[in-house]
């Protein structure tokens, strides 16, 4: 039995390579100093945006629900995924097997529920979205709080179970990842579709009619309805940015085995999936208003500006009562029915 053979053994449906040789210990290493480092980042982020949106009332809304999973999905690869990541590398390095087995199980398996919980809930929130403005009468009877808790628990199990089912499906588990990436990839891209195209009629609608009888409000928050839609997209994308690197690897290795190269390449694309649960709450930071003031909030602890009382603003802020009114939702379409929202729904 040659060396490269002694390298390999199973662990229940892990195939595992113990290669010594300098290229791994160095891509080891540095694949734990940099997960070590992005787990923190990652769950203070994470745990940042899920506590200003527990502490913001105004925010308790079904949309902001499906953003607040993404968000513990996030937060769980910064608390599990990662530190389980780092703890199996060390095991490998000081040659202890006995703990590298079942931390590598472990590792493996919240990996893929997270992933797969994040993928989910993105098509979730594109198919919200478009039901937003496709039903805008009916969009509160329709997509309710407790119908998107219900949808968000039944991700979670159809992850979990879907995982578990590697134990018993090894030959063509597989396909199932790949179906799942698969089909969220073509619902997210139809819904956003269909929401440029609504926003695009609604615009011709807006324009053709007398300027002066509609407000510039109401333009605007077309324009938000189509940013909702490109910050979707835009979350997908670094997704799909991340992932598909897994997937090509995963490809390799179904047709050349788990070589040295292949084990160095899985260190690299396992942190940059990683890295991508640190990146996110930047990007809702940077595109959703709502998150990024309430995050300033509990940041500084003070009440963000647009959800002050009307008794609360003054003159004495610099700025007339006309250019510190309450932040508008997506929802122009009320407006133009002359029906006012009583409050913010936390669209973003």
């Amino acid at each position: 039995m040659n060396e490269s053979e002694t390298n390999h053994f199973s662990c229940s449906f892990l195939t595992i390579n113990l290669d010594k040789t300098r290229e791994v210990l160095i891509t080891n290493v540095v694949a734990c100093v940099l997960n070590t480092l992005f787990s923190l980042m990652t769950c203070f982020g994470n745990s940042l945006v899920v506590y200003a949106i527990h502490k913001s009332s105004y925010l308790h809304s079904p949309s902001v629900v499906l953003l607040c999973c993404l968000a513990v999905s996030d937060l769980l690869v910064g608390a599990i995924c990662q530190p389980f990541f780092v703890a199996y590398k060390v095991a490998e390095l000081v040659n202890n097997f006995s703990a590298f087995c079942p931390l590598k199980i472990i590792q493996y398996m919240s990996g893929w529920i997270t992933g797969g919980v994040s993928f989910l809930t993105l098509a979730l929130i594109a198919i919200d979205r478009l039901l937003m403005l496709k039903f805008h009468l009916r969009y509160n009877s329709i997509v309710t709080l407790p119908r998107v808790v219900k949808a968000v628990l039944a991700v979670w199990f159809v992850c979990i179970a879907g995982v578990a089912s590697k134990f018993y499906f090894q030959s063509i588990w597989i396909a199932l990842p790949s179906t799942v990436l698969l089909v969220t990839c073509l619902v997210t891209a139809l819904c956003a579709w269909k929401i440029f195209h609504i926003a695009r009629k609604h615009q011709r609608q807006i324009n053709s009619q007398n300027i002066h009888a509609l407000r510039k409000p109401d333009t605007v928050n077309i324009l938000k309805c189509k940013k909702s839609a490109v910050t979707v997209l835009f979350l997908y994308g670094l997704f799909l940015i991340f992932y598909l690197p897994l997937f090509a690897t995963m490809v390799v290795n179904a047709f050349v085995g788990y070589t040295r190269e292949v084990k160095i390449a899985y260190n690299f694309v396992s942190t940059a999936i990683y890295i991508n649960s640190f990146l996110n709450p930047l990007v809702y930071c940077w595109r959703m208003r709502e998150i990024r003031q309430a995050v300033k909030a509990i940041l500084s602890k003070k009440t963000p500006v647009f959800y002050k009382k009307r008794s609360e603003w003054s003159s004495n802020d610099g700025n007339s009562l006309n250019k510190r009114r309450p932040l508008k939702s997506c929802d122009y379409l009320y407006k133009l029915h002359f029906r006012p929202r009583p409050h913010v729904s936390g669209h973003f």
